[in-house]
């Protein structure tokens, strides 16, 4: 499966032989606003000027609270920046937000109240609370709302997805999520909430439905340590019951290696997602009940050719061509609403010591950051 399938099926229009269609998408080009070019902000900088570069976008500028970081970038990269947020509103179709956690709520309430289509960094904002509350600002506009999982728009996931339509692994029985590392600990969120989300959210969307039960256990390892209040957790057990299927996951910042995987077991075999690699591993194995005893088949192992891109290319052009065409993001608000449940639940878990069921849980104003 060739990154130009991804494309065919979700942008059409990016790779349309038919030059009326092309001129169209020129004569429409969204100008983009930057909000917040920290660590991660900068990655969209580069990918959004590629994307003018390409014709797709264009850059109207950049706006951070941290003026040396803003003029830094500025001069670095050559962009226009602004002063205030209200100045690069006014410049701006749409908006991308990517400052920290608890800033993700009043920054993207204003650019929908200022009538911008908004790209929002998961996780959308920092309690359910909050979300609920954006979706609700949202639902009064026709504005495009997206939020940011970033591992939906990993191309080698489009054939997981196709591989599992086809049963090729039979009933799922459970999934397993790793997302670990030896590196620095954030700090606008905990680790639940940053990293262990891309598989909680993976998880529903592979299975098509919203987990029954949750359980989680979160640790502050460092908090600890160093004989600081806990406030962001540094490692964290999760598991989502869907019933019959589980997903277990599992994360932290102290594990040696960089592990981006998800294991999909299933009665006629295994799937292996690697989403820093994007290869896909379908394994044909499983067990067999033969003269009163499980023997287990050992069968081919398949590895499609699947065409690296970057995910945060194909996101951003996703919501560009959302911009653009008026349609419905991959990943809308409802996905940032239905991800944050689970997660506020995983925390009412993690503090109670005892699974959660989502349907009795009332929403709180639990925080996912300090």
């Amino acid at each position: 499966m060739t990154n130009k399938f991804w494309y065919d099926r979700y942008s059409p229009n990016l790779f349309s032989d038919n030059k009326k269609e092309i001129e169209t998408v020129k004569k429409n080009i969204p100008s983009i606003l930057l909000v917040g070019v920290g660590r991660w902000g900068e990655n969209h900088l580069r990918v959004l000027l590629r994307l003018q570069a390409n014709g797709l976008c264009r850059l109207a500028g950049v706006y951070d609270i941290d003026q040396p970081r803003l003029r830094y970038i500025g001069k670095e990269f050559d962009v226009q920046t602004f002063d205030n947020n209200e100045q690069g509103l006014e410049k701006a179709d749409a908006v991308v937000i990517a400052v920290p956690t608890y800033d993700h709520f009043v920054v993207a309430a204003k650019a929908l109240s200022a009538g911008k289509d908004v790209l929002v960094e998961k996780p959308m904002t920092k309690t359910l609370e909050e979300a609920l509350e954006l979706e609700k600002i949202h639902s009064g506009s026709s504005q495009i709302f997206m939020v940011g999982h970033l591992f939906r728009y990993n191309p080698a996931l489009d054939f997981v997805k196709k591989l599992l339509q086809d049963r090729e692994i039979g009933n799922i029985l459970f999934l397993r999520g790793r997302f670990m590392g030896f590196r620095f600990k954030e700090r606008d969120a905990g680790i639940l909430a940053t990293t262990a989300i891309h598989f909680i959210y993976l998880s529903s969307y592979l299975l098509d439905k919203t987990p029954k039960t949750v359980w989680a256990k979160t640790n502050y390892l460092l908090d600890t340590r160093y004989l600081l209040d806990a406030r962001l957790d540094d490692s964290c057990l999760v598991r989502l019951d869907y019933d019959p299927e589980f997903s277990l996951i599992e994360s932290d910042y102290f594990t040696p290696g960089k592990w981006r995987t998800l294991d999909i077991v299933g009665t006629q075999g295994a799937i292996l997602f690697d989403a820093l690699s994007q290869k896909v591993e379908l394994h044909q194995k499983k067990h067999m009940y033969i003269g009163g005893r499980f023997e287990a088949y050992d069968g081919s192992t398949m590895c499609p050719d699947i065409e690296f891109q970057e995910p945060l290319y194909l996101e951003l052009s996703h919501f560009l061509e959302c911009v653009r065409t008026r349609k419905e993001p991959l990943t809308g608000v409802k996905d940032g609403v239905d991800v944050l449940r689970i997660i506020e639940a995983a925390y009412k878990s993690s503090d109670l010591g005892q699974p959660v069921t989502l349907e009795t849980l009332q929403t709180s104003k639990k925080e996912v950051v300090a």
